[in-house]
Order: structure tokens, then C-alpha cells, then sequence
């Protein structure tokens, strides 16, 4: 997966490595799926639609034999120059970490399919003499009433700009590798040029769970991740993630995750 935009019918992309750099944007035609994210099993059926923000929070997805669905993949970095202008996606970024799909009302459901098959449509036609501006304005349709489906859900809220920016360079270095080595509020606060509090407040009042939390999030999936990578031992998935023993590894672990490294593996 190479390309800026993907469509695929299914989600054999999905939690793979080759769409780590995508934003999934999912809609169900039919049957349902079980999604397991952050922790959670969470049901994506028929009408529903889903948006994976961050492929480590992903577990697995088991769909039923009648599961239909279309997925767009949109790299992160051509994302942004085709977000709508307005901080409200970094809002639904914090509620979409928690439970990534949302259920639609009927009219809803067709603006979404609409949306769909307008992207598909806009994808497939290179030759236009327009082709990344008409690609570009379909896309945005899409995230619009993504926000407008996510809005009716959660409510309505403005963004401040300064609250927007501070979150998303936050989870830019979470999703980047650095609970590996840091996971104190402080550090990141720090890198941040913030106050640890001031930190945690935003973080709060954006997403309903503080930094700590987040912290220990993602460093639960990232040692959920290295832990399936079974050409890794224990000790050395204990020294990548910074842990000063083994023995330090194992008790986080089992006090997170409520069993040891190795049964995890089993």
C-alpha cells in the first residue's frame, strides 16, 4: 500500500504494517464484524461506519460469512492536506481512540454510501485535468459528514486551536515510538513546553481520560505488539521497551494485563 488513497471491498489491510501510515475510513454493507480496539470488543454492523485512527490499538477484527464492507485508506500525511479546515477532527480523534465506530441513521447511511462511491469514482478518473483538487474536494465531502455523523453522536463542541495543537503533538509522539522509553506525564510535558497539569487538564477535557492513561495505552499495545512477534524473547522485548529488569517487565505486565509475558504469548 503505496499510494495516498486505497479502496479495498473487506479489511485484510486493516492492523497490517502496510497501512500503519493510513487513516481507515470503513463503511458496512452487510453482516456484521467484531472489532477488537483499545481493549474492546465492539460490534461493526450493517449501516455502521468506522474510523481506525491508529493501527497498535487494533487486537483483530472476526467478521461473520455475510460481512460486506468498503474501506478507504488515507495516508496520514495527504489526510492533512485534505481535512476540512477546523479543529473538530482532533475532538473526534479522542473519542474514536476509545470506540471507533458509530452507528448511523438511515439518511445518514446513504450520504455515507454517497460519499463512498463519489470517492471511488473521483479516484478512479486520473485523466481528469483536475484530478487531485476533484479527489481532494470528494474526499473532504466524506470527512465532513464524518464529522457531522460524529457531532450528532457526541455533541457538538469548538476546538480551541492552542488545545488542538497541543493534543495532537502529544499523541504524535505516543503513536511515534516514545512510551518505549517514556512513560511519566513530565517528560512529555516537557517536550511539549507545557506544565505537566496543564497537559493532563487538556488531555481530560478533550477526551475524558487523562495523559496517564494514554501514556499506559499505548504502551500496553506496544508490548502486546512486540509479545506476538514470537522471533523476539521476552528479555528483549523487556531492554526495547526501557524496563531496568526482567523481572520489572514481568510484574508490569501482569499488573496491567493480569497475566505474565509469556501466558499472553500462549
Amino acid at each position: 500500500m503505496n499510494d495516498d488513497v486505497v479502496i479495498e471491498s473487506g479489511l485484510s489491510s486493516l492492523g497490517t504494517e502496510e497501512a500503519s501510515q493510513h487513516i481507515a475510513h470503513v463503511y458496512c454493507h452487510e453482516g456484521e464484524c467484531e472489532v477488537y480496539y483499545n481493549d474492546n470488543r465492539i460490534l461493526f454492523s450493517a449501516g455502521d461506519c468506522m474510523i481506525v485512527i491508529n493501527n497498535k490499538l487494533l487486537d483483530g477484527v472476526k467478521p461473520s460469512d455475510d460481512f460486506k464492507c468498503t474501506a478507504i485508506y488515507v495516508r496520514t500525511s495527504f489526510l492533512k492536506v485534505c481535512s476540512p479546515g477546523n479543529n473538530y477532527f482532533v475532538r473526534g480523534i479522542m473519542t474514536l481512540f476509545t470506540n471507533p465506530v458509530m452507528r448511523l441513521l438511515p439518511e445518514e447511511r446513504e450520504r455515507c454510501r454517497a460519499d463512498f462511491q463519489n470517492v471511488a469514482y473521483r479516484l478512479r478518473h486520473t485523466s481528469h485535468h483536475f484530478y487531485l483538487n476533484a479527489l481532494t474536494v470528494a474526499l473532504q465531502g466524506l470527512f465532513l459528514d464524518f464529522h457531522d455523523f460524529h457531532a450528532r453522536i457526541y455533541g457538538h463542541a469548538d476546538v480551541p486551536v492552542q488545545a488542538a495543537s497541543l493534543l495532537a503533538r502529544f499523541f504524535a509522539l505516543l503513536e511515534d515510538g516514545s512510551c518505549r522509553t517514556h512513560r511519566d506525564v513530565a517528560y512529555y510535558a516537557s517536550v511539549l513546553c507545557v506544565v505537566p497539569k496543564h497537559l493532563s487538564d487538556t488531555c481530560y477535557k478533550l477526551s475524558g481520560f487523562s495523559a496517564i492513561y494514554w501514556i499506559k495505552r499505548f504502551t500496553l499495545q506496544e508490548i502486546k505488539r512486540l509479545l506476538r512477534d514470537k522471533s523476539l524473547t521476552v528479555n528483549q522485548i523487556s531492554e526495547m521497551m526501557d524496563f531496568s529488569s526482567a523481572a520489572h517487565f514481568n510484574r508490569y505486565v501482569r499488573q496491567n494485563l493480569g497475566i505474565t509475558p509469556m501466558e499472553y504469548r500462549r
